[in-house]
């Protein structure tokens, strides 16, 4: 945004300027006049014509000779602003400033915030002050917090501007322009260089290790076998056809192991060399013709076959001899039996 051009009135001027002084004197600005109305702007004006309204206005030296104003209207009232007037403390008219179109405009839920900066002559911003209000926006400074605006790109890049602020984006862009202007062979930077090498220094692989690589090409799985069958076997160090160190004897085959199993009818082993033990729980009762129960798998020979039932409980109140039994009836099937009363029992099976 272009700066507005302040106009001071010669009742500004009157307020300030000694006759016997070339410097300025001590004033106090204490508002800001709006208005609406388009007029001329001159300095023989002693008021702000079509003024509606006046706000407090607060400020101070921003440092560099410029005076930094606020003033807040957080009334309801709805206007549109043209012009507007500093106001010293004795209501004398110290500047002003019109233009044709609207300047902004306020609406009845929000606040108008204005602020002015004004840059005066060197060392004549000391000798003005302001009226005390609660807020204060001021621009900031190295030795103050306040207001700055933010650098764009090609700001940061060129590292001419003492006034605005560098993001963390806009420093990346500045770096990276820094960086291309200085970098190069015989710079201090060589940022294109890897440990001090140029590109060229990697890819010459032969001349940087001292002696020709292995062929990849010819780096096959058949190649690789030719050369294992050359030092493989029983003393060497490689010994590729052994597994923890022990040859293939040393183990025992998938199908040479025992396999376990179990379903609703109970549990079984079966041994490499055929050997069957199962096993279960069942009830046995009190019965001249116990009934069959299925084993979980099938024997081979029934002559083999052991049988063993174990009550799982004690019985006090037994007064048949308090036995248990169990036969085996066929390659699939077998009963158990108790003496007393039914009873829960543990049965084991053990044959071919």
């Amino acid at each position: 945004m272009d700066p507005l051009l302040i106009t001071l009135t010669k009742a500004g001027l009157s307020a300030i300027v000694g006759d016997d002084s070339p410097s300025l004197g001590p004033v106090v600005i204490t508002q800001l006049g709006l208005t609406d109305a388009a007029f001329t702007v001159a300095s023989t004006l002693e008021a702000l014509p079509g003024e509606f309204k006046r706000v407090d206005i607060s400020g101070q030296q921003a440092g560099d000779d410029t005076l930094h104003m606020t003033a807040l209207d957080a009334s309801d009232d709805t206007y549109t602003y043209r012009g507007f007037a500093l106001y010293l403390a004795d209501g004398t008219l110290f500047a002003v400033y019109g233009q044709a179109g609207p300047i902004a405009a306020k609406a009845a839920p929000s606040a108008s915030f204005f602020v002015l900066d004004i840059k005066l002559a060197e060392g004549q911003a000391d000798n003005i002050s302001f009226g005390d209000t609660n807020f204060l926006n001021p621009p900031a400074t190295t030795s103050r917090q306040g207001v700055v605006e933010l650098a764009t790109h090609a700001e940061a890049s060129a590292g001419a501007d003492t006034q605005r602020a560098i993001t963390p984006a806009a420093m990346q862009a500045a770096i990276l322009a820094l960086l291309l202007r200085v970098d190069g062979a015989g710079s201090a930077l060589d940022a294109d260089l890897l440990d001090g090498q140029h590109g060229a220094w990697y890819a010459d692989i032969v001349s940087r290790l001292g002696y020709v690589p292995f062929d990849s090409v010819g780096f096959t799985g058949a190649a690789i076998l030719t050369l294992l069958k050359t030092v493989d076997g029983a003393g060497t160090d490689l010994d590729a056809d052994l597994l923890d160190g022990k040859h293939a004897a040393a183990f025992v085959l998938v199908e040479d192991a025992a396999t376990f199993g179990s379903n609703a009818n109970g549990y079984w082993r079966k041994m490499p060399n055929g050997l069957i033990e199962q096993w279960g729980e069942a009830t046995a009762g009190e019965s001249s013709s116990p009934p069959s129960s299925s084993f979980p798998i099938p024997f081979t020979d029934l002559a083999s076959v052991n049988l063993q039932v174990t009550a799982r409980t004690p019985n006090p109140g037994a007064v048949s001899g308090n036995s248990v039994g169990g036969n085996k009836v066929s390659l699939t099937q077998f009963n158990v039996f108790s003496d007393d009363l039914d009873r829960a029992v543990f049965w084991r099976a053990i044959g071919k």
